[in-house]
């Protein structure tokens, strides 16, 4: 990982050789190992020994959901989203298939109680690149915001937020809105160029100034870049980056690759693999306003396939099959 302080950047440096070069320690003595460096790895059962709750069935309108994507329950004024309209005119393959989302919906409760399907169309050289639909308040004004990926056929893909809001008045009924729909509300910088993707890594007041943030990974194909940004609309405002960082392996479904940690009194600590998914990054972005590695690169026994939040860190599913607690230690 590079930083923007030359100090860490050497220590890095020195740490990530030495955590390559003990790929081949013994799992025993990985364990041993990482005791006492900010990250503890222990072998674990599935799923780390959590309970995994059934999902909720989803409403009969997304049943036309795009194939292998997954709808998302909200918690305020949006009750469900999900990714519609499959289509194949943008045919990047990150994600395992050429079929990629033309639209957008939501499931809203009208006035009178009755439900409604809001749908959000995209202009045909635009698709949403990505298989879940996020939902978080971002700015506290009790609305779900969500959140998604969205690829553009020149400039690459982009992170997008949208949220519901009151339709305008048509001419012929000016007294009142006519409902609501969904808009846009921000976006981050496009990833540069064709095919280049990012991964979300998730929600959290990462600078601790009290506003909710959004953490990304752009390119994590080639050359992964951890991203934070501000929700300052209409813009995803960067402020803060770290390389070596990745968070998917090309063509796989599983998009759960990192995780963020909150523990009281410290800022939230993104979790997530290096560029070849086989060692682990802890960091956190320190006032006044650079990364701090909070442990050596971490070597895993095979490669990182998932990485799920589980209290004070996450739960590493490995190719092998075996099963990881990783925790973050004081």
């Amino acid at each position: 990982m590079k930083t923007n302080n030359p100090a860490a950047g050497r220590t890095h440096r020195g740490a990530a050789i030495l955590g390559r070069a003990g790929l081949g320690l013994s799992l025993l003595g990985l364990w041993t190992s990482c005791l006492a460096m900010g990250l503890k790895v222990e072998p674990a059962s599935v799923e780390c020994g959590a309970s995994v709750a059934a999902p909720a069935m989803p409403p009969p309108a997304a049943q036309n959901l795009l194939p292998d994507s997954q709808a998302a329950r909200g918690q305020k004024d949006v009750l469900w989203a999900w990714l519609g309209s499959p289509t194949s005119r943008y045919p990047h393959t990150a994600l395992g298939s050429p079929v990629h989302a033309g639209s957008l919906h939501a499931l809203v409760s009208g006035p009178s109680g009755t439900l409604r399907e809001v749908v959000y169309n995209l202009p045909f050289h635009r698709v949403f690149e990505d298989r879940v639909p996020r939902l978080a308040d971002l700015d506290g004004d009790g609305r779900d915001e969500i959140i998604v990926v969205e690829a553009d056929a020149i400039r690459g893909a982009a992170l997008v937020v949208l949220g519901l809001r009151p339709q305008a008045p048509t001419n012929a009924s000016r007294a009142k809105p006519s409902g609501q729909v969904l808009i846009e509300l921000a976006r981050s910088p496009h990833a540069g160029a064709p095919f280049r993707w990012l991964n979300p890594v998730g929600v959290a007041d990462f600078d601790g100034d009290g506003r909710l943030d959004i953490a990304t990974v752009t390119t994590p194909h080639i050359g992964g870049v951890l991203t934070l940004h501000h929700f300052r609309p209409p813009v995803l405002e960067p402020y803060a980056r770290a390389m070596d960082v990745s968070n998917h392996r090309m063509g796989a479904l599983e998009q759960r690759l990192a995780a963020i940690v909150e523990q009281p009194g410290h800022r939230p600590t993104v979790i997530a693999p290096d560029m070849q998914l086989r060692a682990l990054h802890a960091l956190r972005w320190e006032a006044p306003g650079q990364w701090k590695e909070l442990a050596e690169l971490k070597p895993m026994a095979a490669r990182i396939e998932r990485l799920t939040p589980v209290p004070d860190g996450a739960c590493a599913r490995l190719a092998d099959g075996a099963w990881w607690r990783v925790t973050l230690t004081p």
